[in-house]
Order: structure tokens, then C-alpha cells, then sequence
């Protein structure tokens, strides 16, 4: 049937319906909404756009042959494969090239068969110009010159005006006899034009020049129209001369297989990977936990402002570009948002709470998928924009439909090398520019970085390998992913080690309890292998606000502590406990009371303590007119330990209020990948319905709106009665006009019940709404066409 096809949609036709099913799983965008017959598809499949889309998925060699194809092929003549195989020579197999030719056609951008193959319409418009890199062909560089500007070089060549030059360029021979006729060194620039860019630089290049007064290889070439100015500083190599300084090599340097990738086997490579994965979601966790109690406030174009996220790099201890990372992650993971009203403001959400009670391993699938599915490019966080506006973390313009197809693409890639072995990263992007040329757009090489960097920064890869964990998420495996990375994973460590220069090791993670009571009590020095910590007379007093007695502490660190506790960790907290909460604070405006008159006397004297404009009330009680936080703050810069009073005397503790908010809805973004082979099937069957109605309708109908009901309720109680398919015409309640082959199953009280083939169900149908039937042809089945 494909030799007798006379156009796209009449070769399409004859294509089985796994076959169809498949490009529209390759060209989702042909099927939305679903095409009422194939010839719409057919319409579709050769819109500019569509076409632009589907050449991105094509690789360098078959997108070679899509430019050989151009070159050989007229505007209307079908082009045998022999020809594409000619231009092809050696640089691949028949069957390499046969392969790449059935690619092209199973994505309907080339149609018919091998002794006549049709390049479709708007792909010859989109690779023509600069089909296999070379310049354009000399008719159409000529045609943009004036007649007497082409004079000279017709002259040279002995031949009459345009036509002439056009002719002898069309003629292989003679213009492979004028090339021969060149020097080495105008040979030189013909060779490096052909097999890189046709365009180059010089100077005055319209200025006219003759064989006699050219002074340099270019104005020779310029004189004997081997090459052609097209402005006043460039010249273009025409299409025919770099066929023919290609010789052989036509289409360039072909490479039907996809580069090889320089693998190594990557020792430790899973459980780098899993102390990669353990790092973020701790790190996480700690955002979360430090914009719950303060959150920063979303920029007025959306988004987290420059000097909140670098408070949180230096909480975090990592730089900023990891924090933008980490919070994307989690509002990609439904763990952060921003609260509504006039002043919001990112805190975690109410499925925070939840994350926090999985087990580490959920928690990381939950933060890999969210990654792995966000259409969002952290890393363009800190970038200025065409505006030369600052992109900020969270905000609309980090907005990437295509990225979740590219971070996939680069994992694909990682997982083709052998479990346990890392490729280089200079392979793994080889590879994919290889796959896909046109695909990326400007940004395309810094998204593979990109990728690959974010994925060892979440732990999907280690040592620059996929771990096992992270193979399974590809496959959609989450249960399995989990289970690989909790092999991995330490278990979470009861115990600390105290250093008598006050510091605590925890040589690994921290039970949950454990590591939020040291946080409370010190503070993080460093981050690694193993955390340091810090315990300081500052960390002491904002447990003890917390509401922590020293006798707390001190049974904290001996029942902990694997190590002896030092004498000085012990004397520390005693000694901030005993002057913690002998001068209270309170809200008068503020007051500040203390039992002992000469330490009052001795604040009301202090310089540092000036700016508060203290006076005394009575011998144990001073006021101020600044708010209370500020006379807790410069107090204990100099030097005192106060301590937060209540209304009712008790004491005021310094618990941070944890905020949650609800999950905002989201807009649905359509996804590229939302065709499904159940659906793309349902499609076909859809279209070969609608076909069939198409033709039953162009056949003269036995019955019209202008015959009688009597008669199309005759015509149709007999296709009942024989199981004939007919075509029937309808107005739904809508109004709406509609035709589709039917199969009647009885006509009884103004209804008939038929299979209708369009929806592949039974439905019932008004008489009175009926406007048309007629017989199909015989022998045609709807579900094959």
C-alpha cells in the first residue's frame, strides 16, 4: 500500500495500528485534542512547530541523512534510497542508513517507500538552509545580486550571465574541472570553509575583482565565484562547491553510532552516594526547620531574597547556590511554600511534618522524585536575566517546561554504564549532543552540568556513578530505591563524644531526639564525615531560655557522651545557670527587675547599656522605653545573663513558634511525556472511526435531512436487522453536528440503539436528530481502515 500512496495522510493510512499508536507516543502533540480522521493527522504531523519538535529527538547521524535526503531530493519527485546510499558512500552500512531512513518515517517527517521517499513539506523548510552545514546553492545566492555584479565573474568562466554560471555550478564535471584549476592555497580556504561554517570574514568583499587583479586566495576564489560576497565583510561557500571539495565526505563526518562512553569502575561508589543522599536530607531538614521559626518574606515578583538566602548558607554552612538547591527541592516535594495574604512569607507545610516522621530513605525518595519530575532550573538562581534583573531562588523565571526530559536524558545516560563504573563527564555530554543535536536550546551544555552536579549534590550519584538507589527511582521503583539506599545508610547514632576543649563529635547521624537537644545546646562548628559542635556560654543560656534547667544538661552530656565529660563543660553550665535569670526583663514599656540593688546600679552605670536610657523606679526595678528584645539583646552583649519575664512574674520561655501552611494548589503543566500507549491506542481507534466515516460520508447518502423520517427509520430498522455498518449523521443537544459509522442493534420509540464505532461503546441516538445515513462500503472494518 506505501507504493501507492500519493500523500502523507494516504501513506499514513496504510500504516497498522501499532504502528500509528507509536507516533503518537513519539509526537504527543499530534493527538491533543485527537485528530477526527488520518488526514488531519497527516496535516498536523507537517506543522512547523510539531516539526521542530520531532527533529529534536532525532540523533546526528539520522538528522545527516534528513540533510542528504534534502540535497538529493526535488521540490515534488520522490527520491530513491540508492541516492541517499550514493552521497552516503562508505561512512556507513546500507543497513545503518536504512535504519536511520525508517526512523524518519516512523516519525512521519519522510514518507513513502525505498524507490520513492518524500521529505515532508516544513522539515525541507527547517533543514534546507543550512542542510549538512553547507552554504546555500548558487541560484539562490545569485539571485540576490545585481546583473552586473555577476558580469565579471561570468566572464572569467567564459560563460553568458546568470544562467550560464548557474549551469556550469549544476554540471559536476566542469565544476569539479574549475576547482582542480585551483592553487594550494586557495584550495586551503575551500577545504576549511567546507568543513566548517560556509560563511567567512574579509574585508571589502563586494569590491569587484578580476582573475587578473586578485591579490590574495579569497579574491581568486571571489573572481571565479567559488566563493560568493553576500554583504560588504562576508563571503559564503555555494552548496555545489562544498559537495565537491567534500568529495566522498559529503555529508561530513558521520558517525551512525553514538560515542562510546569513558567509564571507570568507581570503588565506594553506592555508599558515597548514600552519605550524599543522608547529607541532604539533613540539610533539608535544617532549612525547614530555620524558616519555621524565621521564615523569609516572598519578594514582591516571587521568590526568596538575596539576604535571606545568604543567612541561610551561612546557617547551613554551604553556599548559596546549594541553599537555592535544597529549597526548590522541597517546594518541588511539597514540603515549603508560601503563606497567603498580603505579607507572605515561605514556611514549611503541613506534609513537612509527615517527611519528618518517615524514615530517612523515604524522606530521600521523596526529595530524588520531586527532582527528578521539577520543571524548575535551581542553578539559574543569582543569574541576571535579559534585563539584567537578578533570578531569585523560588521565583517564576527559574521556570523550565523542558528540563525534567534533560535531567532524565542525563541520567539515562549514567544508567547505560555498568552498575558500580563512573563515566567522565565530558563523555556523558559527548553522548548526548550526540543523541540529540537540536535539542537544549542556548542552555543545553550547562543543564547537563547542571544536572550531574545537583544529582551528587542529592545523592543520586556518587564518585560521578548512578547508584542503585538511583537506577531503581529511574525505572519507578521508589520501594526499591529505598530499600537499596537503607542498606547503605548508617543507623542513626545514640551517643556523642565530649572534648575537653568543649567541643562535641558526632562521628555520624544523630538520632532524632538526640541531635535536636545538641542543637539547642551548641552550635555547629564544622560538617563533614563527622559534625563538630561547640558548646559556649551563648549556646548554654538559649537552653537554658528554651526552658532546660542545668541539671537537664548535665544529664544530657553524661548519659550521651561516650567520653568523660570534662570538668569545664560541667563549670560552664553551673556558672551561666547560677546568673541566668537573676535579672529579669519585662514589658512596662520594658522594665528590668533584679533582688540585687548593686547589679542594677552597676547596669544603670554602664556605658554599653546607655542606649537603653535607663532609669531607676525603685532600688531593684529600672524601665526603658526600647522594646523588650532589644534590652535582652544589648544586655547580654554586655556581659549580663537576663532572663525573659511573663506578665504573671513566671519566666518567659524562648520558644520559637514552628509555622506551617497549607499546600497551595497548583497549575496542572502539561507534560511531554502524557501520551501512554493505552491512550495513543484509544486514538487510533478514534481515528480509524472517523476515517471511515469520512469516506461513507463522501459516498451520495441513501437517505438526506430532506427525506422522511419514515424512510431513515426503514433504512435503519434494515441495517438492524442485516448487522450492516452505516453512516450516520447527528445533532447532538448542543447543536453540535457530527458524522460516524455505526452498527444498529434495534430502532424502537423515536431511539435507535447502535456500536458506535467513534466511541467504541453502545449508545442510543434520538430519531429526530438524525440528519443524514447511508451504507459504508463494503468490506471495511473501523478498526483497521
Amino acid at each position: 500500500m506505501e507504493s501507492a500512496a500519493r500523500s502523507l495522510a494516504d501513506w499514513l493510512r496504510g500504516w497498522p495500528d501499532g504502528r500509528l499508536a507509536r507516533l503518537l507516543v513519539a509526537r504527543p502533540d499530534l493527538a491533543v485534542p485527537v485528530p477526527p480522521d488520518v488526514g488531519v493527522l497527516a496535516a498536523r504531523a507537517a506543522v512547523r512547530l510539531s516539526v521542530l519538535r520531532a527533529l529534536e529527538q532525532l540523533d546526528a547521524f539520522v538528522l545527516a541523512l534528513l540533510d542528504g535526503l534534502v540535497l538529493v531530493s526535488a521540490d515534488s519527485a520522490g527520491t530513491p534510497l540508492s541516492a541517499l546510499l550514493d552521497l552516503v558512500g562508505g561512512s556507513a552500512t546500507p543497513e545503518q542508513v536504512g535504519a536511520g531512513v525508517e526512523r524518519l518515517q516512523d516519525l512521519a517527517l519522510v514518507w513513502g517507500d525505498p524507490s520513492a521517499l518524500h521529505v515532508v513539506g516544513p522539515v525541507r523548510d527547517v533543514i534546507a538552509p543550512a542542510a549538512a552545514g553547507l552554504g546555500r546553492p548558487m541560484s539562490t545566492l545569485l539571485a540576490r545580486l545585481r546583473v552586473k555584479d555577476v558580469a565579471p565573474v561570468a566572464q572569467a568562466l567564459g560563460v553568458d550571465g546568470v544562467v550560464g554560471v548557474v549551469e556550469l555550478f549544476g554540471d559536476p564535471g566542469r565544476l569539479t574541472a574549475l576547482v582542480a584549476s585551483a592553487g594550494n592555497a586557495e584550495r586551503r580556504v575551500l577545504e576549511a570553509l567546507a568543513a566548517g561554517s560556509p560563511l567567512g570574514q574579509v574585508k571589502d568583499a563586494r569590491r569587484p575583482t578580476t582573475p587578473d587583479s586578485a591579490d590574495s586566495p579569497v579574491r581568486w576564489l571571489l573572481a571565479h565565484g567559488l566563493l560568493v560576497a553576500i554583504d560588504d565583510d562576508t563571503v559564503e561557500l555555494p552548496r555545489e562547491v562544498g559537495l565537491v571539495v567534500r568529495g566522498e565526505r559529503a555529508l561530513g563526518a558521520l558517525q551512525p553510532s553514538p560515542p562510546e562512553l569513558d567509564a571507570q569502575p568507581a570503588k565506594g561508589l553506592n555508599a558515597a552516594a548514600a552519605h550524599g543522599a543522608a547529607e541532604a536530607v539533613a540539610k533539608v531538614e535544617a532549612l525547614l526547620e530555620l524558616w519555621a521559626t524565621a521564615p523569609p518574606s516572598v519578594l514582591r515578583a516571587g521568590g526568596v531574597g538575596v539576604r535571606d538566602l545568604k543567612k541561610a548558607a551561612k546557617e547551613l554552612d554551604v553556599d548559596e547556590a546549594h541553599v537555592a538547591l535544597l529549597a526548590e527541592v522541597a517546594a518541588a516535594a511539597g514540603l515549603l511554600d508560601q503563606t497567603p495574604g498580603v505579607e507572605p512569607e515561605w514556611v514549611p507545610t503541613t506534609a513537612y511534618d509527615s517527611w519528618l516522621a518517615s524514615p530517612p530513605e523515604a524522606r530521600w525518595t521523596t526529595l530524588a522524585s520531586a527532582w527528578l519530575g521539577m520543571a524548575r532550573l535551581p542553578a539559574l538562581a543569582g543569574e541576571r536575566d535579559d534585563r539584567d534583573k537578578v533570578l531569585a531562588p523560588l521565583g517564576p523565571e527559574l521556570e523550565r517546561p523542558t528540563v525534567p526530559v534533560e535531567r532524565r536524558r542525563v541520567l539515562e545516560v549514567l544508567a547505560a554504564v555498568k552498575p558500580g563504573s563512573a563515566a567522565t563527564p565530558e563523555s556523558v555530554t559527548a553522548r548526548l549532543v550526540w543523541s540529540a543535536p537540536r535539542r537544549g536550546g542556548r542552555l543545553r551544555d550547562l543543564v547537563h552540568r547542571w544536572t550531574l552536579t545537583e544529582a551528587e549534590a542529592l545523592g543520586l550519584t556518587g564518585r560521578g556513578g548512578l547508584s542503585g538507589s538511583a537506577r531503581a527511582l529511574l525505572a519507578g521503583d521508589e520501594r526499591e530505591a529505598g530499600r537499596l539506599l537503607a542498606d547503605h545508610l548508617p543507623d542513626p547514632l545514640d551517643h556523642v563524644l565530649v572534648q575537653p576543649d568543649l567541643t562535641v563529635v558526632a562521628p555520624g547521624p544523630l538520632e532524632r531526639t538526640l541531635a535536636q537537644e545538641l542543637a539547642l545546646t551548641a552550635d555547629v562548628e564544622s560538617t563533614g564525615g563527622a559534625t563538630v559542635y561547640r558548646v559556649s556560654e551563648t549556646s548554654v543560656r538559649r537552653a537554658l531560655d528554651a526552658g532546660r534547667s542545668a541539671s537537664d544538661l548535665h544529664e544530657l552530656f553524661r548519659t550521651r557522651s561516650r567520653t568523660p565529660v570534662p570538668q569545664s563543660l560541667t563549670y560552664l553550665v553551673d556558672d551561666v545557670a547560677r546568673r541566668h535569670g537573676r535579672m529579669r526583663v519585662g514589658v512596662a514599656s520594658t522594665y528590668v527587675r533584679c533582688d540585687d540593688e548593686t547589679l542594677l546600679s552597676e547596669v544603670l552605670a554602664a556605658k554599653r547599656a546607655s542606649p537603653l536610657r535607663l532609669r531607676r523606679l525603685a532600688p531593684t526595678v529600672l524601665v526603658s522605653t526600647s522594646p523588650l528584645d532589644q534590652v535582652l539583646e544589648l544586655l547580654r552583649s554586655a556581659g549580663y545573663a537576663p532572663a525573659a519575664e511573663a506578665p504573671d512574674g513566671a519566666l518567659l520561655l524562648a520558644r520559637p513558634e514552628a509555622r506551617r501552611t497549607a499546600l497551595r494548589q497548583r497549575p496542572h503543566r502539561h507534560s511531554e511525556a502524557a501520551m501512554t500507549e493505552e491512550h495513543a491506542a484509544l486514538s487510533v481507534t478514534a481515528l480509524r472511526a472517523g476515517d471511515l466515516a469520512a469516506r461513507a460520508a463522501r459516498r451520495a447518502p441513501v437517505t438526506t435531512t430532506r427525506s422522511t423520517t419514515a424512510d431513515t427509520l426503514a433504512f435503519l430498522q434494515s441495517a438492524a436487522r442485516e448487522r450492516r455498518q452505516v453512516w450516520l449523521g447527528y445533532v447532538d443537544a448542543q447543536g453540535r453536528a457530527t458524522s460516524r459509522v455505526v452498527e444498529p442493534r434495534g430502532v424502537e420509540g423515536g431511539f435507535v440503539s447502535a456500536w458506535d464505532h467513534l466511541r467504541q461503546e453502545d449508545r442510543t441516538f434520538a430519531l429526530h436528530r438524525v440528519t443524514g445515513v447511508a451504507d459504508v462500503e463494503e468490506g471495511q472494518d473501523p478498526s483497521h481502515g
